[in-house]
């Protein structure tokens, strides 16, 4: 009976001191660690503000803003995601024995992570991603024996990734990418048995990727790009049958590539670009049956590309460009039908380009570019309905546009300059589809400018220059609104200049080297942010218009060789950024400025 009536006036002292009004905590000891934790932060939310106090009606914080507790009235997770809270994560957190989950991602979180969170024996998952962590990640992380998911990427974090986090039984996710972490990827990395998602990328890692990366069988996902690895491709990567997403571009990784046993047939996407190997693109990719997107871009790669590629049904990106690659495009690329990107620009290609491509008819883009291609496009490439980009440029194609472009409803981007082509533009190129980007100089086109290629109100580039091109340039061209580039250079074009929308996106005009006559177009002066101008070697008349005073940015205005006359506009040597200047050639009376060449 005595203990009875000791508690009862234990319990009304908990409640209030009778004569002043006075609020008592009989908080619990993880309550008491919050309010700890509490004293190392900056900016919290309004709902923390309003929940983390001592109260005398509470004696739990399990109703506090971020926390849930279980049965016991233990903290079990700590979840601030998003929060705009900054500050520091106290010592105090290893004080929370039953904390499982903690959640500080996305937050303004600063200095560094605290050792005693290993003492949180408890823990299956910590997210302090996207905050501004700085030191090292704490060894004593390794001993968090329950722990499945470490999320720390997109902080500050230094120093060497802890051998000791391999060491943890339970580990399927790590993420420490987006960080300023060094030195080597630990030699025991296949301990981590149970890993499923690696992701070391966008740090400064160096040395070699270990050989025992292949012990991780259960490994789905590894992203190690952007590093400074070296040595070769580890072989024991064909061990992981798990494997689907696969990415060590941008490291200076040498040797040839071992890679795609039958093992690899869940890899869904391969990037080794960016690297330094040694011989060819591996024809075992072949066996990778599920293989979605295959780059390998500017990483040294020569002969010739594998005509097992052809067995890829799933592939949807094949990027092979800036490499050394040399013969033929295998045929049997054509049974790639899932193809939508196909670019092998930039290497030693040669050959006709195989009609067996037309068979992609998800095609949207085919990028051959700079290459040593012969003889024409294929017609039945003309006829493959997704495309939307057909890059060609700088190679040795020849042959006529057949009026099938003028029918690809998707066409935006068509590249052909720097080949042979012959023979007249159609004259229904653009009325079909909205082009954005037309650049055929240097071929041995004539004919006239067909006039519906800005139909789409989309065209950004209009370069037709150095072929043999006659004819007026089109109103509706010269009133498209959208054009950044204009180029009819080096063409037999002839006429009067027509006059020129207000376009605020104009900003190169080359037109020299034709037959145009008449003045100069007033309305080139609402074209204000224009910084070349050049309509030189023309029979231009007239006096320089006074609205080009309005185009204050222009760097390069040649007006060379006309039959101009007239007095030239005293503001243009208030010109700040001119460079480019010339005149000569032409009647002009007065004060004449010298020609200047940038």
């Amino acid at each position: 009976m005595e203990n009875l009536g000791l508690f009862k006036i234990l319990l009304l002292f908990c409640l209030f001191v009778s004569g002043r009004i006075v609020s008592v905590s009989c908080l619990n000891s993880d309550g008491l660690t919050l309010l700890s934790l509490r004293n190392h932060l900056d900016k919290v939310p309004p709902e923390l503000t309003s929940t983390w106090k001592k109260n005398a009606s509470e004696a739990t914080p399990c109703n506090w803003f971020g926390i849930i507790c279980d049965d016991s009235k233990k903290v079990t997770s700590l979840n601030f995601t998003g929060s705009g809270v900054s500050g520091r994560l106290g010592p105090e957190i290893g004080q929370l024995k039953s904390l499982e989950i903690l959640d500080l991602s996305s937050n303004n979180f600063s200095g560094i992570i605290p050792s005693s969170l290993g003492n949180c024996s408890s823990l299956v998952y910590i997210d302090l991603s996207e905050n501004r962590f700085s030191g090292k990640i704490p060894d004593t992380l390794g001993s968090l024996k329950s722990l499945a998911d470490l999320y720390l990427y997109s902080n500050f974090l230094t120093g060497e990734l802890p051998r000791s986090l391999f060491r943890i039984p339970a580990l399927n996710y790590l993420h420490v990418e987006h960080n300023n972490l060094t030195g080597l990827i630990p030699q025991n990395v296949g301990e981590a048995k149970e890993l499923l998602d690696l992701r070391l990328f966008d740090n400064q890692f160096s040395g070699t990727i270990p050989e025992s990366i292949g012990n991780c069988s259960k490994l789905e996902i590894l992203y190690l790009h952007k590093n400074k690895l070296v040595g070769s491709l580890p072989a024991s990567l064909n061990l992981l049958e798990n494997l689907t997403d696969l990415f060590v571009a941008n490291n200076s990784l040498r040797g040839t590539v071992q890679f795609g046993s039958t093992k690899c047939r869940n890899l869904v996407t391969l990037d080794l670009s960016y690297n330094q190997f040694e011989g060819g693109v591996p024809p075992e990719l072949g066996n990778c049956s599920s293989l979605d997107a295959l780059v390998i871009v500017k990483s040294n790669l020569s002969g010739k590309i594998p005509s097992s590629l052809g067995m890829l049904k799933n592939l949807t990106i094949l990027n092979l460009s800036e490499n050394r690659l040399s013969g033929s495009i295998p045929a049997e690329l054509g049974n790639c039908s899932s193809l939508n990107l196909l670019k092998l620009n930039d290497n030693q290609l040669e050959g006709g380009i195989p009609s067996a491509l037309g068979k992609l008819r998800k095609l949207e883009s085919l990028e051959l570019f700079e290459n040593r291609f012969l003889g024409e496009i294929p017609i039945e490439i003309w006829k493959i309905q997704s495309l939307t980009q057909l890059l060609v440029y700088r190679n040795n194609l020849t042959g006529k546009l057949p009026k099938e472009i003028t029918e690809l409803k998707n066409l935006k981007i068509v590249t052909l300059f720097n080949n042979s082509f012959y023979g007249v533009i159609p004259p229904g190129l653009g009325l079909n589809s909205n082009l954005e980007i037309i650049d055929f100089i240097g071929n041995n086109l004539t004919g006239e400018i067909p006039p519906n290629l800005c139909h789409g109100k989309m065209l950004t580039v209009f370069n037709l220059g150095s072929n043999r091109l006659h004819g007026k340039i089109p109103t509706s061209v010269s009133q498209c609104k959208t054009l950044s580039r204009f180029i009819l250079r080096e063409n037999n074009l002839s006429g009067v200049l027509p006059e020129f929308s207000k376009n605020q996106d104009l900003s190169f005009l080359d037109l020299n080297s034709n037959n145009f006559e008449g003045p100069i177009p007033r309305t080139l002066g609402s074209c204000r942010n224009l910084t070349t101008i050049n309509l030189s070697k023309n029979k231009l008349t007239g006096n320089i218009p006074r609205e080009l005073e309005n185009v204050q940015n222009l760097s390069h205005l040649n007006l060379g060789f006309n039959l101009l006359n007239g007095t030239v506009p005293a503001k243009f040597s208030n010109w700040k950024e001119l460079t480019t200047l010339v005149l000569s050639g032409n009647r002009f009376s007065g004060v004449v400025p010298p020609d200047r060449h940038s």
